[in-house]
């Protein structure tokens, strides 16, 4: 299949029992490319595929590279209930092997389940399969893009929703998640991935829509702050002080005052909406 946007690293695998995701999934590669180029200074990953994902085993077997499947198949029993678990809920995953990205993307019949989980309710519904594939494809790709840098999840999940916003030129997040955000307890430091796996109901849908406000209240507030950031790797740590700093915060209160600047800038604009 040609590769998308013309960016070499990355190939979207045939699946000869899914034609219509695949043409879909390689369409929104070749907007999504360069928009994350254009918008973050971010390049394509220099190995990525990407795998239309009818079942959980199927691609992670067949995304795993030359001897990273021995070491798939080895741990096969410390992580394969963790990976059965999130199938249910998921509709896209991105797994890293080494300097290798895969992404697999479940095609639409697959995505009902996903779209009951309810503490996922924080995305505006989107009726249309070819969007929803876009979306899906557009976040992941992001994230691939970024993976160099391994950033908090904080700023990995709100740098994909941002760029998502922007790929398919609306909000995607809904607006009633702000009041969320602003209320929400504790007032404290995001999770890791690993801790995030472990949350449910409100605790969770706060820290995915938590990421997204504060990204895009720091590229409204601070335009260029969330490019520079993504220059080079840094650590948590070092993200928020210069975030802070950018902010006129200090950095031990940071994770205490964001959620009350995020909310007190972007309500009055969605309130004129």
């Amino acid at each position: 299949m040609p590769t998308p946007a013309g960016q070499t690293g990355v190939r979207v695998v045939p699946e000869p029992a899914e034609p219509e995701t695949v043409a879909w999934i390689s369409a929104a590669c070749a907007e999504a490319l360069p928009l994350i180029q254009k918008t973050w200074g971010l390049p394509a990953p220099a190995e990525c595929r990407i795998y239309v994902m009818t079942s959980w085993w199927r691609f992670v077997l067949r995304s795993a590279p030359g001897l990273w499947r021995l070491a798939v198949a080895a741990g096969w029993p410390l992580w394969a209930g963790r990976a059965r678990q999130a199938w249910r809920i998921s509709a896209a995953w991105t797994q890293r092997y080494g300097q290798h990205v895969a992404i697999g993307i479940k095609p639409p019949r697959l995505l009902e389940a996903a779209d009951r989980n309810p503490s996922l309710r924080v995305f505006e519904a989107e009726p249309e399969a070819r969007l929803k594939i876009q979306h899906l494809v557009c976040h992941e790709l992001t994230h691939a893009c970024a993976a160099h840098l391994s950033l908090p999840m904080w700023l990995n999940e709100g740098l994909a929703a941002v760029t998502v916003d922007r790929c398919l030129g609306k909000r995607t997040i809904r607006a009633d998640s702000l009041a969320l955000v602003k209320a929400f307890q504790p007032k404290a430091p995001p999770p890791t991935y690993r801790q995030l796996a472990g949350l449910t109901g409100e605790a969770l849908a706060y820290h995915i829509v938590r990421g997204y406000w504060i990204t895009h209240y720091l590229d409204a507030v601070r335009p260029g702050l969330v490019r520079q950031l993504l220059t080079a790797p840094r650590s948590a740590s070092a993200l928020v002080a210069e975030i802070a700093g950018a902010l006129g915060l200090e950095g031990e209160r940071f994770w205490t005052q964001i959620d009350g600047l995020v909310a007190a800038h972007c309500e009055p604009a969605l309130a004129r909406r």
